[in-house]
């Protein structure tokens, strides 16, 4: 990959601070598959249009982006909740009765759900069905490359639409998807006719918007809950994945419980910030940090009826 031009380190001032492994975590822990580390030890990615690259610096947060350039600061700013409006939600969680949660979020101060774009989050977790955080990272990386537009210094932004969808398979097939190059064709081919989609959908109340989303190709409960988390930031939405499934269980003794019973206990335990609460546990458990606590058991909810 060539060489960006970058522009100087520059500070980022944020309401409030993101250690290191808490930067690590938030950037390549499953939120966004576009961010890898250099040799320095800073993260370079693409994310929207913008190409950026963060360190932790003896003051705090640094970026520098490509030299000419211009809105990369309010970019990120935006992209880091760097008002703090998450860190006032975090604030209300129920960490000080739950002890789990405390110990989580005390492992990763600073961590924020990132304000992705929707078709980024789309793509990104339509990619997501049975593989690794690394391997989301390849095939992301490869449709970029392969049909995305070229931003300089051999990066790309991620496809549109209209390049996925006019693929050939082979081209696909060399992007690592296997059965997944279907659901993205297939959701490339629905959304061509919604222009205004993400407007649209941003519109909807958080039930309405899971069920255009599970309409699509390729998106089913987990991936829309994903899909309304990071890229249309309903802090509400609880994703449910193995991770979540193992975490709940071991914590809080919920062994047996099917995904839907776990989100509806994530969403009332937690409340209106439960997406954030996940991204703690679902943290917390993928590094082997989660403790589980002697508490009393929440009965089983009845399994919820599909919406669809």
């Amino acid at each position: 990959m060539a060489s960006a031009d970058w522009t100087s380190w520059r500070p980022l001032r944020l309401a409030e601070d993101v250690p290191a492994g808490t930067l690590a975590e938030q950037l390549d822990g499953g939120q966004a598959f576009r961010w890898s580390r250099d040799a320095d030890g800073a993260w370079i990615g693409v994310f929207n249009r913008t190409l950026a690259a963060l360190r932790p610096g003896p003051e705090g947060l640094e970026w520098r982006g490509r030299s000419g350039a211009t809105g990369t600061e309010s970019a990120l700013r935006h992209y880091l909740d760097a008002d703090g409006a998450q860190a006032r939600l975090s604030e209300s969680l129920p960490w000080r009765s739950d002890e789990v949660l405390r110990s989580a979020r005390a492992a990763y101060p600073g961590l924020r759900i990132l304000r992705q774009d929707p078709h980024e989050a789309l793509i990104g977790f339509l990619c997501s069905s049975n593989k690794r955080i690394l391997q989301i990272r390849v095939m992301v990386a490869a449709l970029a490359a392969k049909l995305g537009e070229p931003l300089g210094g051999g990066f790309h932004a991620l496809p549109s639409w209209q390049a996925v969808a006019a693929a050939d398979e082979a081209v696909l097939r060399a992007c690592s998807l296997g059965y997944r190059a279907a659901y993205l064709r297939g959701t490339a081919k629905k959304l061509l006719a919604r222009p205004r989609w993400a407007d649209e959908f941003a519109a909807l109340e958080t039930p309405a918007l899971l069920d255009e989303l599970q309409a699509l190709p390729g998106v089913g409960p987990k991936v829309a809950a994903c899909v309304a988390l990071f890229g249309f930031g309903r802090l509400e939405s609880f994703p449910v994945d193995t991770w979540v499934v193992q975490a709940l269980a071991k914590a809080y003794g919920l062994h047996g419980w099917k995904p839907a019973q776990l989100e509806q206990f994530g969403k009332a335990h937690f409340g209106e910030a439960a997406g954030l609460a996940q991204q703690y546990l679902f943290s917390a458990a993928r590094q082997g940090e989660l403790r589980p606590a002697a508490i009393t058991l929440p009965s089983r909810p009845a399994h919820p009826k599909s919406r669809r």
